[in-house]
């Protein structure tokens, strides 16, 4: 009777310590994903300042953007193959350490070419946090604890921005554009040691007997089924819903990373000399916006009960609207942050059902993680040439061009998303399929 009571008491006192050491790692891992965004954000607020220094256009200015983003996409296999080889704590660690070191030289920097290089090294660097940090969670966490700890861990990509926007733009400010890198850089070095002190980057390394549950693999075909198997990941991406998916995705990445690079520099521009505290307060608001973005699309999804296209029609026809006003009130300071915000916003929101609701819908077969990455990689692929883009025909034409630019992209993508659906109902209607 003893050693029963004594074994409940050890039990639950393990699932004390279970409980605490979850939360600290869940915190722990979102703080180091917010403080990757300060290490990625800040180019955008000292783009002005480097473009004087550097004597650069802003064609030049957004090919560094475009270059991180290349290594940034490729790196996310080499952090991947890491995270099984070795600890992905120290993964990320190297990770830390290595963007610190880039953010750091930038501080120092004095040419274009070196800022293109340490910015893509960078890229290399931060893309060593996510899939090492998402290995740590499925150490610790349960399945069903996964759809919690997602949405906790997806915050830093918009909150990050607010994070950035407002502090580093008060330090911009203050003390100059170099100070916007080295800040980040000394944050970095000081949460390497938080990082390595503060988190077991599995519940054996902190000494207790838990192991989660594996989400359960999909049920294996017959062996005649195969084939048809192999094959159905290609026809699957080569239908009509599934092209225009893969375009929508690839636009509203270009469009999403174009307003972060530069909606402080073209903020600035419009204000004019003298309003640097207008402009901080309003490039800190625009974040906002793309919170409010994901949880509206969250609420959206459950009000169509899970009518993904639906949502997606409804968030892609509001960003061409949204897009057209743009374009309208491209000469209003507070036009345009509303707009501007409520546009990403949306973009937000179509690319969180994009990469992260849609591919759901192959987890029986096993494809989910297969969609997963093409969608991600078709993001970052527009992201990579909405920077360089956007920054070239600011340099020929103006900004004008560029919000027309935007509004067009928003509009074909919603008319891409309506052809779409409108064939499929024309194929089911009268053709039986």
């Amino acid at each position: 009777m003893r050693t029963n009571q004594k074994r409940e008491v050890i039990a639950v006192e393990q699932s004390n310590v279970l409980a605490v050491q979850k939360r600290r790692v869940l915190a722990v891992c979102v703080a180091a994903y917010t403080v990757s965004y300060l290490l990625r954000t800040n180019l955008s607020l000292a783009l002005e300042d480097l473009m004087e220094v550097l004597s650069i256009g802003r064609g030049q200015a957004g090919l560094v953007s475009t270059l991180y983003f290349w290594t940034y996409a490729s790196g996310q296999l080499l952090g991947g193959w890491l995270s099984v080889k070795w600890d992905p704590k120290r993964v990320v660690a190297l990770g830390l350490a290595a963007s610190g070191l880039c953010n750091l030289a930038i501080g120092f920097c004095s040419g274009y070419w070196a800022l293109a290089s340490l910015w893509t090294l960078n890229g290399l660097a931060l893309a060593l946090f996510w899939p090492p940090i998402l290995q740590i969670t499925t150490n610790w966490f349960e399945p069903e604890e996964y759809l919690k700890v997602s949405i906790l861990l997806s915050l830093p990509t918009t909150l990050g921005y607010l994070v950035a926007w407002s502090g580093l733009g008060a330090v911009l400010r203050v003390a100059g554009w170099r100070w916007v890198f080295f800040c980040p850089a000394i944050v970095a070095f000081c949460f390497f040691w938080v990082w390595l002190r503060g988190l077991k980057s599995s519940p054996r390394a902190a000494g207790l007997c838990y192991r989660p549950a594996l989400l359960a693999a999909p049920a294996k075909k017959d062996e005649p089924s195969e084939p048809r198997q192999r094959g159905s990941l290609m026809r699957a991406m080569l239908t009509l819903p599934m092209l225009s998916f893969a375009f929508v995705i690839l636009a509203q990445g270009s469009t999403k990373e174009s307003i972060n690079l530069w909606a402080p520099t073209l903020l600035q521009q419009l204000a004019g000399p003298g309003q640097e505290g207008l402009v901080g307060l309003f490039t800190s608001v625009i974040p906002l916006f793309s919170t409010a973005g994901l949880l509206a699309t969250g609420w959206l999804v459950r009000r169509l009960h899970g009518g993904q296209e639906g949502a997606l029609l409804a968030l892609t026809g509001a960003g061409a609207v949204c897009g057209w006003l743009l374009v309208a009130l491209q000469n209003s300071l507070t036009g345009l942050v509303v707009c501007l915000g409520l546009l990403l916003g949306l973009v937000y929101g179509v690319t969180t059902i994009l990469t992260t609701l849609l591919p759901l819908r192959f987890a029986r077969t096993g494809q989910s993680a297969a969609f997963t990455g093409i969608f991600n990689f078709l993001a970052y692929v527009g992201a990579a040439l909405g920077g360089a883009l956007s920054g070239w025909v600011s340099d020929l034409w103006g900004w004008q061009q560029v919000y027309l630019l935007w509004a067009a992209l928003a509009t074909v993508s919603a008319l891409a998303l309506f052809v779409s659906e409108a064939w499929q109902y024309f194929s089911w209607r009268y053709l039986g399929h």
